[in-house]
């Protein structure tokens, strides 16, 4: 008597489930039919392989992979599928299997409503012709989906099965975000820490230490339910924050409401592997949601990231940067000036040396030699001499608002304008497949259930996209009224009248970058460059 295997799969999730534990209706079908084949042909069934919501396109299924492996050591000797599609839609894995590793193990397949048998030689350009089908079937329908995707994207409506942490899926619309207050507010302090100097690892201590739930966790907590295979691991067990984690969060442009979809692609329908894309073809859509992070203190986060900066532990175990951490320059080669040693009987001073100097002992660049106490007080000094210079006398200030004004309005317009042009032509491409599908109905290439859903469909996106046109020509209109509006050159300096040491915020606020010079024995000086951010 055959020992048979029934494999049953389905691709995705029927409605008729009562959850995701059940069989789905289909499957049962497919239980029922085999069941009823084996006993007819009395095969006695040795067990009931089930991949539910399971690609045909990949060989990495649960039960699929169980099923080969059983049938490596020998439990049966027949396998059942209700058609060759329900066990695969890719051909390389039907000459794998069906025609290399089945016939080496002594392993016959059988497809029921289909009538494929590896038993019969003469069907095997069937089976072949039959792979092949199947897998064309799959490349039109990913083609398909993804023509959809792009279309859904450039309307700026968010395809993610789950919103980002800080938001929440508005109830009203699931493509658009509502703000998470409690999660916004960690998001927040994870801005607010960074920019207080504190280091990516010292950031997750804290978060840990005040029991915080990383996203994960929190995302389940909500009830959702969300996968993360590497926090599962250790993050469940421990309530860990990933370092991975924080930067993602600290890079995220989500959080100044913009909404960034596209930024990777797969490689093939047949291959789960994904690849960058440029930004330039990333699907970005301004104002999307309401942020939670507000502009200027993103990208200053994004260019204090773009900078060297070295923690130094603070006597508790907490790393946090020195006030001029990643500023600091060497004025002859531009490397990094480093910690080089402490000055003897001056604890919390040290010397700082060129970087370069240091690594090839003085044949690339000399030293620079100088220590922290004295760049410390240079720049308080200059500071505090700015300050009062802006307060007796502010229009030095306000010109420089009023230029910086004019030139982020300059380099604001070309942006917006390439922006108007892509939505001008996303509408144009979703009135052409409008057009086309009333073409394909009227040849009977589509039926009608298709047909009005695709038209539904496309017909609000070219509304989205046509309202987006319109706040695009009102925000231009708006701008070229606005004068001197947007950004006070001041502000810095006001906020910082009254201070008894520098610290980190007060340096990146006023400090672009300080450049160290070589000292001049002769005359005993050393010059120190400060380069302003405003």
């Amino acid at each position: 008597m055959d020992r048979a295997a029934l494999y049953l799969r389905l691709s995705k999730e029927d409605g008729d489930k009562a959850d995701r534990s059940d069989d789905s209706e289909s499957i049962v079908n497919q239980r029922l039919l085999l069941t009823d084949y084996a006993l007819r042909h009395e095969m006695q069934i040795v067990d009931v392989y089930s991949d539910d919501d399971y690609s045909g396109l990949y060989d990495d299924r649960p039960e699929f992979e169980r099923l080969i492996k059983d049938g490596k050591l020998g439990k049966f000797n027949v396998v059942l599928a209700k058609t060759q599609s329900r066990f695969t839609r890719n051909m390389e894995h039907v000459e794998k299997y069906l025609h290399h590793d089945f016939p080496l193990l002594g392993i016959r397949f059988i497809g029921v409503v289909d009538g494929v048998d590896t038993r019969n030689r003469e069907n095997k350009k069937t089976r072949q012709i039959s792979g092949l089908v199947n897998e064309w079937y799959c490349e039109d329908l990913s083609e398909n989906i993804k023509a959809v995707f792009r279309q859904k994207m450039k309307a700026g409506q968010y395809l993610g099965p789950f919103a980002p942490y800080g938001y929440l899926k508005d109830p009203d619309d699931k493509y658009k975000f509502v703000i998470d207050k409690y999660a916004a507010g960690v998001v927040r302090k994870i801005y607010s820490l960074y920019l207080d100097g504190y280091s990516i690892k010292s950031i997750c201590h804290i978060l840990e230490d005040e029991g915080v739930l990383n996203p994960t966790l929190y995302k389940k907590q909500q009830g959702l339910s969300y996968q993360n295979v590497k926090s599962d691991a250790l993050g469940a067990r421990y309530h860990f924050w990933s370092e991975t984690t924080v930067k993602r969060i600290l890079s995220n442009e989500t959080y100044i409401g913009r909404l960034v979809q596209g930024t990777c692609r797969k490689v093939s329908y047949k291959d789960k592997k994904v690849t960058s894309v440029p930004r330039d073809q990333w699907f970005v859509t301004e104002n999307h949601h309401e942020p939670v992070i507000d502009s200027d203190t993103f990208f200053k986060v994004a260019k204090l990231r773009s900078r060297r900066r070295i923690g130094c532990e603070n006597g508790q175990g907490v790393k946090k940067v020195h006030p001029f951490a990643g500023k600091l320059r060497c004025a002859d080669c531009g490397h990094t000036m480093i910690k080089s040693g402490g000055v003897r009987g001056k604890e919390g001073d040290w010397y700082l040396r060129c970087q370069l100097s240091n690594k090839s002992r003085g044949k690339e660049c000399s030293s620079h030699n100088i220590r922290y106490s004295v760049v410390e007080e240079a720049v308080r000094k200059r500071i505090q001499e700015t300050v009062k210079q802006v307060l007796e006398t502010g229009q030095y200030f306000e010109k420089l608002a009023a230029l910086a004004s004019r030139e982020d309005d300059r380099k604001r317009m070309p942006d917006q304008k390439r922006e108007l042009r892509k939505t001008e032509s996303a509408i144009e491409s979703c009135t052409k497949s409008i057009r086309c599908l009333y073409e394909d109905r009227a040849a009977q290439r589509i039926d009608d259930d298709l047909f009005f859903r695709l038209i539904r469909d496309f017909e609000e996106e070219r509304k989205s996209l046509s309202e987006r046109k319109n706040a695009f020509l009102s925000e231009t209109e708006a701008a070229d009224e606005a004068t001197g509006r947007r950004y006070d050159g001041g502000k810095q300096v006001r906020e910082h009248t009254a201070y008894d040491s520098l610290t980190y915020e007060i340096v990146n606020d006023f400090i672009d970058r300080i450049e160290i010079g070589e000292r001049d024995k002769s005359l005993g000086w050393q010059n120190i460059t400060i380069y302003w951010q405003f």
